[in-house]
């Protein structure tokens, strides 16, 4: 499967190092996946070590326990990164790609640096400012009680001057949400709430517009 996804991708990968961190990210995440889904606690009971008689003898060290919360640490991780990709479109545009870089290549600092021509201090930094970013957006949301991807959008809604306006500000001029929030005279729950609403207008029409 893993070599399959990496047929799938041949086109993105640009050279060999490229494709040993795809292949790597993706077993990773496929193993990880497979690990935590409720439907495979089946197979893992058939093969699981109760049903080998004396397994104590040829292995040391195996707790249930701890196999039943290393389940439910995946699980807790997962759900935290779920919540964080929930603000990454509330991210700057080149900050959003470098925390999606960092994931995909395990914040590995040189290589993303070499993938986007900056320096390693840069990168770091950059990540730093990213993560800083994402926790007074997460911080905000639970203040205010609720979340971006709560939000909801109704078919055939048009995307109005003022979410236009927020998102040219926020996209093609730069503006933290505090300057668009300012600027506007809103607060900046409501352009949150605006932007997010624009850019899943945004990503339904382009949808519509392949399925077409």
């Amino acid at each position: 499967d893993t070599f399959l996804k990496l047929w799938e991708k041949r086109d993105h990968i640009e050279d060999p190092k490229h494709m040993l961190y795809f292949l790597l990210h993706v077993m990773k995440r496929d193993c990880s996946y497979y690990y935590i889904r409720p439907r495979n606690n089946f197979h893992r009971n058939i093969n699981s070590l109760d049903n080998y008689e004396n397994y104590q003898e040829y292995i040391h060290g195996y707790d249930p326990e701890s196999e039943d919360e290393h389940l439910k640490d995946q699980e807790v991780n997962q759900k935290a990164l779920d919540r964080i990709r929930c603000v990454f479109p509330l991210l700057r545009p080149e900050r959003r790609y470098l925390i999606e870089l960092c994931l995909k290549y395990g914040f590995q600092y040189k290589n993303i640096a070499e993938l986007m021509g900056t320096s390693t201090t840069y990168t770091s930094n950059e990540v730093k400012r990213a993560i800083d970013d994402i926790k007074k957006i997460i911080h905000q949301w639970s203040n205010l009680g609720s979340k971006p991807d709560q939000i909801q959008v109704k078919k055939n809604t048009r995307i109005t001057r003022e979410q236009e306006k927020v998102l040219q500000l926020r996209n093609e001029m730069h503006y933290s949400f505090a300057a668009i929030a300012e600027e506007l005279q809103l607060s900046q729950k409501e352009v949150h709430k605006e932007f997010m609403t624009a850019y899943k207008l945004l990503q339904s029409k382009h949808k519509q517009q392949q399925s077409a």
